[in-house]
Formats: structure tokens, sequence, C-alpha cells
């Protein structure tokens, strides 16, 4: 069962209709995944992620734009501090560190909409068409079956079409490799960004964390839910392994809360390298469980 946050939940059914009014019958499906859906969406702290499925291909950038500049209206209104956690409206004084956040959003990391057309989204053999950048990513440094089996698990349709029911069951092995890459990439722009941001880079590396639990869950076809609940799911699955489960625990609590005060760069990069050291370790523990 979903459980969106009243407030949130009032935003984006205003954005819902602002969206329809705006482009009548163009709007096929409009869909709230990942945190914002299982009741863990934290004010300032949680950003949102939703695909939107449209008719005309030709109308996806005009429609990502209009949602884009639309959510920063609706967040003045409804006061959620999106523009905060989004990774797409990030500024600040460092032009190095806008560049590094704007690569990111680039690279699909926090944007808060994934506009495609019907055309484009090939369900039944998860793959994306008519947008070369997106394929290419896809075929080299993500999974979209992840970001399908993200929808399945987490998704509530706000508007539209059903899209749920046909994301395939079936996984290749190659997509269950590929979905590492991206707590991998995240831990990289921990260690890229921790010079400038330190509190940045630290949201970074606790979000790599979980993002590696979501990896291990996918690779054995095991549904994704509640943070909490995926965390004491790994920690079941490798209580026999060598690995310290109790990062896992410490991962929560950061998630939750932190005093930023303490986020010195040199507690930092410690707590970014121990993350990396248990991300490679968990990787490692479930290739030798898949492939024995």
């Amino acid at each position: 069962m979903s459980i969106i946050d009243e407030n949130l939940r009032e935003f984006l059914d205003e954005m819902v209709a602002v969206i329809n009014k705006e482009f009548p019958d163009e709007i096929v499906s409009f869909i709230l995944f990942g945190s914002a859906t299982t009741g863990e969406w934290i004010r300032g702290k949680s950003d949102i992620d939703c695909i939107v499925l449209i008719k005309n291909r030709t109308k996806t950038k005009i429609i990502e734009k209009f949602l884009n500049e639309l959510l920063l209206k609706l967040d003045a209104k409804h006061k959620l501090n999106l523009t905060e956690t989004c990774t797409i409206y990030k500024k600040t004084h460092n032009p190095a560190l806008n560049l590094i956040l704007k690569t990111e959003s680039a690279m699909m990391f926090g944007r808060p909409f994934y506009v495609l057309a019907e055309d484009q989204f090939d369900l039944k053999n998860a793959k994306i068409r008519h947008d070369l950048k997106i394929q290419i990513g896809l075929s080299v440094i993500a999974s979209l079956n992840m970001f399908l089996q993200r929808i399945k698990s987490t998704g509530v349709i706000l508007y539209g079409k059903d899209i749920r029911k046909e994301i395939p069951e079936s996984i290749p092995r190659i997509e269950k490799i590929k979905a590492s890459f991206n707590a991998i990439l995240l831990l990289m722009m921990s260690f890229v960004i921790l010079p400038l941001e330190p509190k940045i880079a630290f949201s970074h590396a606790v979000k790599a964390n979980l993002w590696a639990c979501d990896d291990v869950l996918f690779a054995f076809e095991k549904p994704l839910s509640t943070t909490s609940k995926e965390v004491q799911e790994i920690k079941k699955m490798f209580e026999n392994s060598d690995l310290e489960m109790k990062h896992l625990d410490e991962v929560l609590r950061y998630k939750r809360k932190i005093d930023i005060r303490d986020l010195t760069r040199g507690f930092v990069l410690k707590y970014t390298l121990k993350s990396t050291w248990f991300v490679f370790g968990l990787y490692f523990q479930t290739l030798r469980k898949m492939f024995s």
C-alpha cells in the first residue's frame, strides 16, 4: 500500500491538473515512484521521481521544460523544498560544483521528471528508442530494467494508463550486473564533490549504500519496498558473510538525520571510503551468490 505525504499529494494533484489543462489529450500516464510513495519522503531531504508518458515525441522536451518550471511555482506555493533536493535545481556559489551537478542531472540523477513518448518506450523489451543519449547510457552504464522494477514495486498512478502491468517479469543477467553502476558512479561523484561541498558529498555516499541494496534485491528479483525493509532483507541474505552489516544501520540513521556541523571533510572522506568498501564487498558477495 502506498503512503504519500498529504502536502506532497496536494502538490502532485495540482501539477497533474495543470499539465492536463496545458496539454489536453497529450498525457498518457503520470506515475510517481520511489521514496515519495513508501512513506519515507522527508521535506527538505527527499526529491521526487515521476515518469510522464505522452503521445507526441516532438513534445517531450517542451513538456519536460514546462514541468520543471511548474515545479518551481508549485514548490514555492506548497513549501515542499523540492528545489533544494532535486539536483536539476541546485545552484551554489561554486561554478565547478554547479557544472558537476548539471552533469549529474544530465545522467538522470536527481531529475524529478522523465518524459517519454509512447513510441520511445518499449516496455516489452525494456528499451528506449529514438533518443541516442539515453540509448547509449542504458547500453553502457545503467539498466532500464532496474528503473522499471522500481516503478513496478513502488509506482503510484497519478493519472492515466497503468503501465506497471506491462513491465516484464524476466530480467537478463547482464542487466542485473549493469544496475550496480549507478551506485558506483554516485560514490565516484562523492569523492569529486568532497573538496567543494562535504554536505552534498556525504548525501551522495549515504544514497549510494541504499542504491546498492536496491541493486542486490533487483539482482535476485526480489520486490523493492521501503528502505528499512530492504536493509533488513539484505542483512538477512548476507548474515553469514564477512560484511559489516552494522554499517547499514548507520546508513539508516544518517539518512534520517545528522548534525551538519559534524560534516567535516575528514569525516566525510572516512565515511565515503567506508561506504565504497562496503558497496564493493556487497557486490562481490552478490556475484558469488549469483554464479554459485
